[in-house]
């Protein structure tokens, strides 16, 4: 028993047809010696076809002649181009683009940054994720801060941990406790102080806490509360690390100038975990922001309540 494809199946059952086998007896011969089934009505519908012509014994494309895409090209377009000026994530780029009343979802912007080969690919898929989330309710409350090295010197971004607001980026050949401390003099004299300051347990930050440190004095004076990450708890200051990631893949979409990035970051970028708003609107107008969050979550609650 020989396995044809489709189109052999009616070449053979034609040539049978030629020899004046009746439609009956091909149908029996198909079977027998393809295993393949079909009607005497099929055969004769082959037969008719092919002596009208023209016809490559294949089955015609099912694909619309007109095919009427969702988005224009152009659309489509704008959002290939903010990934290329500035490396946006599919979620910013959709923000981006209902600016300009193009709403497009993040699964059609992900396949189109795929086609044109700009992923650069999920690091967390796959993972199972174990940690807690929490966030502080009003803006000072408390800044997270943790340095990484970058092309040979030390980054030392501040993040209040309320808004995600950058407050500064300090470019450090050394991290000391000194450093440190003179950075968030200047932060503090321009944005007043935290309540708290969430760090890990580095040197610069008096270690595990044991003993009469200089970073421990500075913060009593200051009327700060220090705030240690537990041992080989990197997610503790996660909103600072994905800064740092944020900061290594976004500088030169901004010519290499963190000033640049950090007004970037704070006022143009769209934020996820801030539904869609900029961490300056939010630091800077945090009330009009709780205010919404209440409005939400009232809504959310009314639509619970119809359902039940």
């Amino acid at each position: 028993m020989i396995n044809l494809r489709k189109d052999e199946i009616r070449r053979a059952a034609i040539k049978l047809r030629f020899k004046f086998k009746s439609y009956a007896k091909i149908q029996r011969l198909l079977i027998e010696n393809h295993n393949y089934e079909v009607s005497r009505k099929t055969i004769k519908r082959w037969y008719k076809r092919f002596n009208k012509g023209n016809w490559n014994l294949k089955d015609n494309s099912t694909i619309p002649p007109n095919i009427s895409y969702k988005f224009s090209k152009e659309e489509l377009e704008e959002a290939v181009l903010i990934r290329l000026s500035k490396g946006y994530s599919a979620y910013q780029i959709k923000a981006k683009l209902n600016q300009h009343d193009i709403f497009m979802s993040e699964s059609t912007i992900k396949r189109v940054i795929s086609a044109c080969k700009l992923s650069r690919g999920n690091k967390m898929e796959g993972q199972r994720l174990k940690w807690l989330k929490f966030e502080r309710d009003t803006p000072n409350s408390m800044w997270q801060l943790d340095a990484t090295s970058y092309n040979g010197i030390w980054l030392l971004p501040v993040i209040d941990d309320c808004s995600r607001y950058c407050l500064g980026i300090a470019v450090l050949q050394n991290v000391t406790t000194e450093n440190v401390i003179k950075f968030l003099e200047e932060i503090t004299l321009m944005h007043g102080k935290p309540r708290e300051l969430l760090t890990d347990n580095g040197k610069e930050y008096g270690g595990n806490g044991k003993g009469d440190n200089e970073f421990d004095k500075w913060c009593r004076r200051k009327g700060i509360k220090h705030i240690r990450t537990g041992l080989h708890k990197p997610t503790t200051v996660g909103k600072v690390g994905r800064l740092q990631f944020t900061i290594t893949y976004e500088l030169p979409y901004c010519f290499n100038d963190l000033e640049y990035f950090r007004w970037r970051y704070n006022t143009d970028r769209p934020h996820r975990s801030l539904n869609g708003l900029t961490p300056n609107e939010v630091y800077f107008g945090w009330k009009r922001h709780k205010k919404y969050m209440l409005e939400k979550q009232q809504i959310i609650k009314g639509v619970g309540g119809q359902m039940s």
